[in-house]
């Protein structure tokens, strides 16, 4: 797969191609069925598929002050596109040139002398270009024109009634739905980041931890999580962590940590990438007076985790 960053460092594709174009912010099973027809297209027709997506995310340049929380970073995007055989993702800036772009021009500019589209593959609720003024009957006005051929894909609904959107998931994140947001993501919803020096409280408490630092933008409440970690050659491992601001400890209220202690683990991972998927939220972050009372929350929720993961001793 190859990555491309920036218009300005696209040449021309001289076959055909196939494409979709999106925020994928989660790769939810919306998204993922979107790759997967991308994915069948290119290879029914063996044309090249290109994945066009946009940094900051739209919303995120329009309301700075006051961004959507975000799912995925594109670190992660890369990680889950790349499952398809993808094999051109296109990652435009988005920025104040590029957001008065007219939906006509996009089409004839990039799509059409850049990227010489045969298949545009979008979900049916599909906006673009300046005051998101495009949609889908204008792409499939200009396709009848320039010979491509627009296929809609409709959004999918969970037990008929849930649709299956980023916002969705969003939502049952902050409202500690973390199973329910797991049913629409089609997996546990994740962090990846790597592992940073902490204060070493936890080695202190015997329940050594790795510390992540979260971006605020992240649509995660404070509390402790049953989890499951990916790392060091793709091994998973059980634990349990805790995202917060530490408060029986840290003074400073301004920045979130993820920290997780795993079970029968004493591998070092500082400065190593992990995957966080988080499976239940078992309580609230609390402030304890004591190390002692601490010590003994921490003992009950670990008991909590290895019931829920069916584990009696690992």
């Amino acid at each position: 797969m190859k990555l491309i960053r920036g218009i300005h460092n696209l040449t021309k594709i001289n076959s055909n191609s196939a494409v979709s174009i999106g925020n994928f912010d989660g790769i939810h099973l919306g998204h993922q069925k979107l790759l997967s027809n991308l994915y069948e297209v290119g290879k029914k027709y063996n044309i090249p598929t290109i994945v066009i997506l946009f940094e900051p995310q739209p919303l995120e340049f329009l309301h700075n002050h006051n961004p959507p929380k975000r799912l995925t970073t594109l670190q992660n995007k890369i990680k889950y596109i790349q499952l398809w055989n993808i094999d051109i993702i296109l990652c435009i800036k988005f920025n104040e040139s590029f957001s008065s772009l007219s939906p006509e021009k996009f089409i004839k500019n990039i799509l059409i002398k850049k990227l010489n589209i045969k298949f545009i593959i979008i979900g049916d609720d599909f906006r673009f270009g300046s005051k998101r003024n495009g949609n889908i009957s204008l792409l499939k006005k200009i396709g009848h024109q320039y010979k491509f051929k627009v296929i809609e894909v409709s959004a999918l609904l969970y037990k008929n009634k849930i649709k299956i959107s980023s916002t969705n998931i969003r939502k049952y994140l902050l409202e500690n739905k973390i199973e329910l947001a797991k049913k629409l993501l089609g997996r546990p919803f994740s962090i990846l980041s790597r592992v940073i020096h902490g204060n070493k409280i936890g080695r202190k408490l015997g329940y050594p931890t790795a510390n992540i630092f979260l971006n605020k933008n992240i649509p995660l409440n404070n509390g402790v999580y049953a989890v499951k970690v990916s790392c060091l050659f793709n091994k998973n491992f059980i634990g349990i962590c805790n995202v917060g601001i530490k408060p029986s400890f840290l003074h400073s209220k301004k920045n979130r940590f993820l920290e997780v202690y795993l079970f029968n683990f004493n591998l070092n991972l500082y400065g190593k990438k992990i995957e966080v998927f988080l499976h239940k939220k078992i309580r609230n972050e609390s402030f304890f007076s004591s190390i002692e009372e601490l010590k003994k929350q921490i003992s009950k929720d670990i008991k909590i985790v290895k019931k829920y993961f069916n584990i009696n001793d690992y």
